[in-house]
């Protein structure tokens, strides 16, 4: 008799429930595909449901460096909110332009939400997860975004006009050199290896990520009488300090008749620091981006600072 009871009791609940929702049971809104792969490069997709009771509840990305405040339109295009979490309730829109990704998410029909990539570039693909449902069901929608082209460098410019400018103390030696003869001795300094240092650096977000991986050779100024001139010296546009070649320096002293000197030495440098401005294009959507910051460099001279210290017998 309990059994029957629970049993009718159970049956009864079904039916109210169904009576009352009965979209709940029969429109079943959601989409038969549930992951997306879009390229980079200005890709969208349609996804469509099968019924129109659902809502974008909310976003998730797995990236823990993107930032973006999404810009939330209604039907009529208008900006309703700016949100750190991404939803949408009815038709309207979601745009999203962060600093190295942006897309847009839009609902202009029930049944339909659009994704349309404006580019992604960053070095990995983008990945993020949509939640659509209503307060009965959900579903969740995976969506990965690959790597855009790389930008290509248009042409870059430098301020040769107003720069930062420093004489930096460089290499240094120190040795003992006996003059037994009763004629002055010749001595040559030599310093080998010496290194032209170059810096690039740039707080514009994905500075060196937009035209790949170190690939790029631009051309930077140097230092002439103080000035900074562009004579046709290179060198690669990378975060990273680079040392490029430079020709040994030598200077020829003579060590004083029968005396024995400590010669101690030290070239000098000239630093310097100046702006630059990279214009940049993609290459399939022709967007432009301009990438601004400084370069530093430190130049191997031919100045030289000598010591001598006579040593007594």
């Amino acid at each position: 008799m309990k059994t029957f009871v629970n049993l009718a009791a159970y049956i009864l609940i079904f039916l109210v429930q169904y009576g009352c929702n009965d979209d709940v049971f029969v429109d079943d809104f959601r989409s038969s595909d549930s992951e997306f792969t879009l390229d980079g490069n200005g890709d969208d997709v349609t996804i469509r449901f099968a019924s129109s009771n659902w809502d974008l509840m909310w976003m998730y990305t797995y990236d823990s460096e993107f930032s973006c405040q999404y810009e939330i339109y209604d039907a009529d295009n208008r900006l309703i909110m700016r949100e750190q979490n991404a939803y949408l309730k009815g038709l309207g829109k979601i745009v999203c332009n962060e600093k190295l990704t942006d897309f847009v998410i839009e609902r202009s029909d029930p049944k339909e939400l659009k994704i349309t990539v404006g580019e992604n570039v960053r070095n990995t693909h983008f990945r993020f997860m949509l939640v659509v449902g209503n307060d009965y069901e959900s579903q969740e929608i995976y969506v990965e975004i690959s790597p855009s082209d790389r930008y290509v460098l248009d042409h870059i410019t430098y301020s040769l006009n107003a720069y930062r400018y420093e004489k930096r103390k460089g290499e240094r030696g120190s040795f003992v050199q006996p003059n037994l003869s009763d004629i002055p001795y010749p001595c040559l300094l030599s310093i080998q290896g010496i290194r032209h240092e170059v810096t690039f650096q740039s707080d514009t977000p994905g500075a060196f990520r937009l035209l790949g991986d170190d690939n790029l050779t631009v051309e930077i100024p140097t230092i002439e009488n103080g000035t900074l001139v562009m004579n046709g010296v290179q060198a690669q546009y990378t975060s990273r300090e680079q040392a490029l070649p430079f020709p040994n320096i030598e200077k020829e002293i003579f060590i004083p008749p029968y005396t024995t000197q400590r010669i101690t030495y030290m070239l000098m440098h000239e630093w310097f620091e100046t702006e630059y401005i990279l214009y940049t294009f993609h290459p399939k959507t022709k967007k432009q981006r301009i990438i601004t910051g400084t370069l530093q460099s430190n130049i191997p001279t031919d100045n030289w600072i000598i010591e001598r210290e006579n040593i007594k017998k």
